[in-house]
């Protein structure tokens, strides 16, 4: 019997995540059926002899190298039988009828993504879906606000990749993940293209997931960060949206460049990632190509909901990040370029649906 969901967890030593993780999806009570499949990314912390014990009914795959999230995820997709999908990081446990409702609202809204609500252990929100500043510093949506802030379903700017539903089809026509990411951004990345292709992104904030996530900064996701922030922008908006945008993009490259100087591998990260997409040019304006040949909607559908403060609270406190925030805002909110409103949508635009909380 062919599944109605495939859920994809991608382990790189992640042995004790999974142990948490998958009696929490096993122990859904659903109306549906699902399948669940684990891509072990080249890990050696034994997750195959332990499934092949413990969780039998999970479907193993090994992958011959570690190809990151990315490339993880590919691999799961290119399995997936059911008529929608859902990553899932090891690092989460559902809470009851999570999958329940995600699948009532995927119903509903066939052609939509979806991320459910994701909680710290202590309750508070890690992030309904994702916001991105107008020059590509992406932060979580609600991080660490009260849990009961968010309970309607509602449109959002971007995706979480910790968790999200899509219809399996509409991965596939989209190409799945960009491998070139490795790690960080790809949820952006994808749900930029996906917004472009015209699907619509949603947050089911009564699906809830608990997210086992310590935010943190060392120089290799640094290096990704800023690499693949600055690729995304020349693959996803047009030229003359970027001619727009050089004048803030500059400045946030400069100030990306003061955070470097905390460390010579941070400095060097920098370095690196522009050399990075200078080497490997050719192979992402041949992804650029197809992007802009098949988008269905402008760039001013991403750039209307998207922020004028950056996330300072994150790397410098919340007193300090308050401060620069009160000096960088006017500037931002200047060299913002114009765009009709009425053809963007907010992060908080709820759905009238029933059954909302």
């Amino acid at each position: 019997m062919v599944p109605e969901l495939s859920i994809i967890l991608v382990s790189y030593n992640s042995l004790s995540d999974l142990q948490r993780c998958l009696p929490t999806l096993l122990a859904q009570k659903t109306g549906f059926s699902y399948e669940i499949i684990v891509v072990d990314n080249h890990g050696n912390d034994g997750v195959r002899d332990w499934i092949k014990t413990a969780e039998p009914a999970v479907i193993y795959y090994q992958n011959t190298t570690n190809s990151g999230y990315a490339g993880g995820n590919n691999l799961g997709l290119k399995h997936a039988s059911g008529r929608w999908t859902l990553f899932l990081n090891p690092d989460t446990e559902l809470l009851p009828d999570c999958l329940e409702r995600l699948r009532k609202t995927a119903y509903d809204f066939p052609d939509a993504f979806i991320t459910p609500k994701l909680l710290h252990s202590d309750g508070t929100v890690n992030a309904c879906g994702n916001v991105m500043h107008y020059t590509g510093i992406t932060t979580c949506r609600g991080l660490n606000e009260p849990s009961d802030v968010y309970t309607n379903l509602e449109t959002v700017p971007l995706l979480s990749g910790a968790a999200f539903l899509a219809p399996t089809l509409a991965l596939k026509r989209l190409g799945g993940f960009d491998e070139t990411y490795f790690m960080y951004f790809e949820d952006t990345d994808l749900s930029l293209r996906a917004r472009l292709a015209g699907y619509s992104l949603l947050c089911d904030a009564r699906a809830c997931i608990v997210h086992h996530y310590k935010l943190g900064m060392n120089p290799l996701k640094f290096y990704h960060l800023e690499r693949n922030r600055l690729l995304t922008f020349l693959k996803i908006f047009s030229r003359k949206t970027l001619l727009q945008l050089l004048p803030a993009l500059l400045i946030t490259e400069a100030m990306t460049w003061a955070y470097s100087l905390r460390g010579w591998s941070y400095f060097r990260a920098r370095f690196q990632g522009y050399f990075w997409l200078w080497k490997n040019r050719s192979s992402w304006l041949k992804n650029r190509r197809t992007i802009q040949q098949n988008r269905q909607l402008p760039d001013q559908t991403i750039l209307n909901d998207s922020l004028l403060s950056l996330p300072f609270e994150q790397l410098a406190g919340p007193s300090l990040g308050r401060f620069l925030n009160v000096l960088t805002q006017p500037l931002f909110r200047l060299l913002r370029p114009s765009f009709n409103p009425q053809q963007g949508t907010g992060p908080k635009t709820p759905l009238h649906v029933e059954g909302e909380i």
